[in-house]
């Protein structure tokens, strides 16, 4: 018997230090939808949980709905600002000459997760209704649904997990039914998010990793400043977070290829952010916004060896007004038409 308890409590303190180091691992783990996700070149998080549940955006006006929206509302009765519990969004790059055009994000493939509450009866009859033809993998319906000439396929995997590729071909979605039907905890991602999620920070309402190509092959984006930051950039790889403390603390950190590329890095971000800042004290009559003015004062930018980070705090003050519609201008009342002449006599004749 007293060898009995001799050993009892060693075996408590590993079973609890084995529970303890468990749920370590787990909170550290990628979220669901983002382990569920195929191989890409950028990844998107967004928890719309903890952003209800902070209440991130504050009282914003009703806005009006896309038609389309509303009656994808209407007809499976799921909202997204309502129901949607994780959303994650896996970007694939144009490959080849087109990837150096001009159009990247319309050339761009992307593949997403979502996680919510909804009526599987009712989704199942709207993607019917939607989709060109249904294929079969592993159990599950791929519905195709023809859009902007693209083929967009939608699987439910199950009663709260949905999946959306418009690859051009159907791997990208064989692969998320292959990770949920091998289990969604012993799916670990995009290789990317094995490499770098632990450089997210803990309790981000949303996050995005993200490599940028090589410079002899990086896109424009569309955007003419990209080729100024081209060059520092071309190689590492984005670490983008926002974090709600009583304002949305947002930090993005560049790891680059060299120390070389991070200080010119952060030399043209300090020198874009002053041109910014001085139009828009320029600009500003009356005195600035304090909502602007905190958010521009809130603006640092930091090097710490091949990292480059920048960090800006917006209030909720400045979200809301963001989301707030303009007021719609008074409608003035248009001065009554004089009667024509030739009109006038003709009345009285009559």
């Amino acid at each position: 018997m007293r060898r009995r308890k001799l050993w009892l409590a060693p075996a408590i303190l590993l079973v609890t230090a084995g529970i303890g180091i468990v749920l370590y691992l787990r909170s550290r783990a990628a979220p669901t939808a983002v382990r569920l996700l195929p191989d890409s070149d950028a990844v998107l998080y967004i928890d719309p949980r903890l952003i209800r549940l902070a209440h991130v955006f504050g009282e914003v006006s009703p806005v009006s709905y896309d038609p389309d929206y509303e009656q994808f509302v209407k007809e499976t009765g799921f909202q997204f600002e309502r129901d949607l519990d994780q959303a994650a969004v896996a970007v694939h790059a144009p490959s080849g000459p087109e990837a150096a055009h001009q159009g990247f994000f319309e050339r761009a493939r992307y593949s997403e997760i979502f996680i919510g509450r909804f009526d599987a009866k009712r989704a199942v009859a709207y993607l019917r209704k939607l989709s060109a033809n249904a294929e079969q993998y592993r159990n599950a319906v791929i519905y195709v649904i023809p859009r902007e000439g693209r083929a967009v396929r939608v699987s439910l995997l199950g009663p709260k997990t949905v999946a959306v590729s418009n690859t051009p071909d159907n791997r990208a979605i064989h692969q998320m039914i292959d990770n949920y039907r091998a289990a969604p905890w012993r799916a670990s991602g995009p290789a990317l998010v094995r490499g770098y999620y632990r450089q997210v920070p803990v309790g981000s309402v949303a996050w995005a990793l993200a490599r940028v190509p090589a410079q002899e092959s990086h896109p424009s984006f569309g955007f003419q400043s990209w080729t100024i930051m081209a060059r520092p950039l071309g190689g590492s790889t984005i670490v983008a977070s926002a974090r709600y403390l009583g304002a949305l603390h947002v930090r993005i950190e560049a790891l680059t290829a060299s120390e070389d590329d991070a200080r010119q890095l952060l030399e043209t971000l300090r020198t874009s952010f002053a041109i910014v800042r001085s139009l828009e004290s320029s600009m500003t009559q009356g005195g600035a916004d304090a909502d602007v003015k905190a958010l521009f004062n809130s603006v640092q930018v930091e090097e710490h060896g091949p990292r480059v980070a920048l960090t800006a705090t917006i209030p909720q003050g400045f979200i809301r007004k963001a989301l707030t519609p303009p007021p719609n201008p008074p409608v003035q009342a248009q001065p009554a038409t004089p009667p024509n002449s030739s009109q006038e006599r003709e009345r009285r004749d009559k």
